[in-house]
């Protein structure tokens, strides 16, 4: 048969900033490899004709040897990846049975859904909640990252989307502040954006607990402790105070109770913060000038690291505070970039519920994904569902997560591409279909658009969609005759483009994409925000937290260090492992600067115990010199691949950031000790 080449507008899934925009050309009658190429669009000024470098290698991915053809049973104990094949009946029969026995001694609220962003496309996220819906079930609800953040900003602005990010390059932007956010290993988009910026002549600052690349290319850098951002903000705002340099105007007509705030900094102890900061005072006394000199034209980019803290909400509230003082809201060149996901909420409601079958006025028994162990451990839940998501690696306290997903009531099903960290704790494990293989709708929340995946065909009869598992799962179990079992992923899709503005849905069809601001676009430039009474509420913002924190670094031992647990530059969590795998080194190790390595009496590559309250795992030291004294670095998101048997995250806490329920990643200490004897 003569080959048919086909393009197909796609979008990277995967949880980062980028979301991608891309054509994909196709072989649809090739045996295996019909994924030929990808182009990523020029046309798109976020995606800007190029890929980040963790996903240059797609087909490879796609096609790769590792990649999961067939559904699995286990046939060894959990905490291993030793199954046997099956086909998909016989592992859908097996669930359904195992299904309708914990309906009817449990309740079907004992059956726990949980899934998280590892696909982003709004279809492969929220469909399968059809079925949790018609069961009875239980879902996850919030995340693990951002919340805090998100939750801080709300409580001042209303919302947490608050600038249009493409006005980085905007002519009217003069400063750019970035605070905690690796963008040039982290967010490659908005880093080319900011080097066309400075090609322009802005300024740049960057605030990070690491000395990254983009921290050196900047104008001026200051190292931050994490946990204590919040400090440097007071001292920024105490001194536009002082100084009389505040916007009183604008706080008097765009904010409601900023008389107490501004009392509140006047009395801060600059002498006793000053102290605590470490700093020099010339770095922070360059930071107020450079941000008094280019007032009303300069925009901050907060990054999430910067929220994994118990305080993470409060944190954000503060760093938000400079640009409240400074009035560098509503006009070009102002404003705060975090998460843009707001901007899209009023067009996706509609979607979301088309998706879930589930109203705004109905919703279901929910859990917070971060508490997934606690929940877990309460013995309520006998089967879970996991899908789209790896918590044993990405949750918090992994310790107590392994020993919850060994519970032998404890029935479990993942659905993944990899054998991975959970799927050495599931029952069944069903072969899943790559995003580009599948129809769906992408909504990023860096970039404010809306996308599309326009799935190829898989060439693997055994992977499913996660809509097409839940369809035959639910089928097996014989519930009843639903409507919303009928349609098929496509069907899905066609019926969300339909329920956008006709506008939106022309330019997804035709560009693969719709932009909902350009570079010239101002969000809220009338300075109404969607408050009660549309002004900025500044009643509960707090200055006096943290000193829990303080008193732990303070009092920590000489071999204890605050651990931070950034992704790798070429990982997606734990993601990648297999395009990537001469990367896979760095997570053997424990980087540390050369001040601290000679303190500790050690050299670069002995091998040391690293311990704290929550557990332990041997490493080895690595020399860094985007480190401070004090801080330990390991990265997070172990891939499958690597031969170390542990993960960061059992040492890190599971208690929530305290306003959105995020993690508190960040909190933690932990003690370094020689294994040379």
């Amino acid at each position: 048969m003569k080959s048919k080449f086909v393009e197909r507008f796609g979008t990277c899934s995967k949880d980062c900033y980028g979301s991608c925009v891309f054509l994909g050309s196709w072989n649809d009658n090739a045996e295996e490899f019909k994924f030929l190429e990808s182009v990523p669009q020029k046309s798109h000024p976020f995606t800007n004709g190029f890929f980040c470098e963790k996903m240059n290698t797609r087909k490879e991915l796609l096609y790769h040897s590792k990649r999961l053809k067939h559904s699995l049973v286990r046939k060894g104990k959990k905490g291993s990846n030793e199954f046997q094949k099956v086909n998909n009946d016989k592992a859908i029969n097996i669930i359904a049975k195992k299904a309708q026995q914990i309906i009817e001694n449990f309740g079907p609220e004992s059956i726990l859904g949980a899934f998280n962003a590892g696909n982003y496309g709004l279809i492969s996220m929220y469909s399968p909640i059809r079925f949790f819906k018609a069961l009875g079930g239980t879902i996850t609800s919030g995340g693990i990252c951002n919340e805090g953040g998100c939750a801080g900003l709300k409580d001042l602005f209303g919302t947490y989307s608050i600038t249009n990010p493409l006005q980085l390059i905007n002519p009217e932007t003069h400063l750019i502040v970035i605070w905690g956010s690796d963008l040039s290993d982290r967010n490659s988009h908005s880093y080319s954006l900011i080097k066309q910026a400075r090609h322009n002549g802005t300024k740049l600052i960057v605030l990070d607990s690491r000395r990254t690349q983009i921290a050196k290319e900047a104008d001026l850098f200051i190292y931050t402790v994490p946990g204590t951002d919040h400090l440097i903000s007071q001292l920024i705002c105490k001194y536009l105070i002082e100084n009389h340099l505040h916007d009183r105007d604008f706080l008097i007509k765009y904010t409601q109770d900023y008389i107490p705030i501004i009392k509140k900094i006047r009395k801060l102890n600059e002498e006793e913060i000053t102290k605590i900061l470490d700093l020099e005072l010339e770095q922070i006394n360059t930071f107020f000038n450079l941000l008094t000199e280019y007032k009303n034209h300069t925009i901050f980019n907060i990054g999430y690291g910067v929220q994994k803290d118990f305080y993470g909400g409060k944190i954000i509230q503060n760093i938000a505070l400079i640009q409240i003082l400074l009035g560098n809201l509503g006009k070009p060149g102002t404003g705060i970039i975090y998460s843009q996901s707001d901007f899209l909420k009023p067009f996706l409601q509609p979607l979301m519920e088309y998706i879930t079958g589930v109203s705004i006025e109905n919703t279901l028994p929910q859990i917070n994904l971060i508490n997934l162990g606690k929940e877990l451990q309460s013995n309520k839940f006998k089967m879970i569902f996991v899908y789209n998501f790896n918590p044993l690696s990405s949750l918090p306290n992994l310790n107590n997560i392994k020993n919850c997903f060994l519970k032998k009531d404890l029935f479990v099903v993942v659905q993944d591409l990899f054998l991975n960290a959970t799927t050495k704790f599931a029952d069944i494990v069903i072969p899943s279909k790559f995003d580009l293989e599948c129809s769906d709708i992408i909504s990023p929340y860096y970039i404010p658009s809306i996308s599309i995946n326009n799935g190829g065909p898989c060439p693997y009869p055994n992977c499913l969609s996660n809509f097409e598992f839940f369809q035959k799962l639910y089928n097996n179990l014989c519930i009843g005759e639903n409507p919303e079992f009928n349609e098929n992923d496509n069907q899905i899709l066609e019926h969300c483009l339909n329920l956008l503005p006709p506008n939106f849905k022309d330019n997804i069809i035709r560009n693969g994409y719709h932009l909902l601001f350009d570079i010239n676009s101002v969000p809220f430039s009338g300075l109404a925000f969607p408050t009660f009474n549309n002004k900025i509420n500044l009643k509960n913002v707090k200055l006096d937290f943290g000193d829990d924190w303080l008193n732990s670094i303070r009092k920590r031992k000489k071999n204890s260090f605050i651990l931070i647990s950034p992704s790798h530059k070429y990982y997606i969590h734990s993601q990648l492992g297999q395009i990537h795998n001469n990367q896979l080194d760095a997570f053997n190790k424990v980087f540390l600067c050369e001040e601290d390595i000679t303190f500790l009496h050690l050299k670069e590559g002995d091998k040391v115990n690293v311990s704290n309250y929550l557990g332990q795992g041997d490493y080895f030291v690595a020399r860094t010199s985007i480190l401070t004294k004090g801080i330990a670095l390991i990265y997070s998101g172990v891939p499958i691949e690597s031969k170390i048997n542990f993960n960061v995250n059992i040492f890190t806490p599971d208690n929530p950031e305290e306003l959105g329920f995020s993690g508190s990643y960040n909190s933690t200490l932990v003690e370094i000790n020689s294994l040379k004897h």
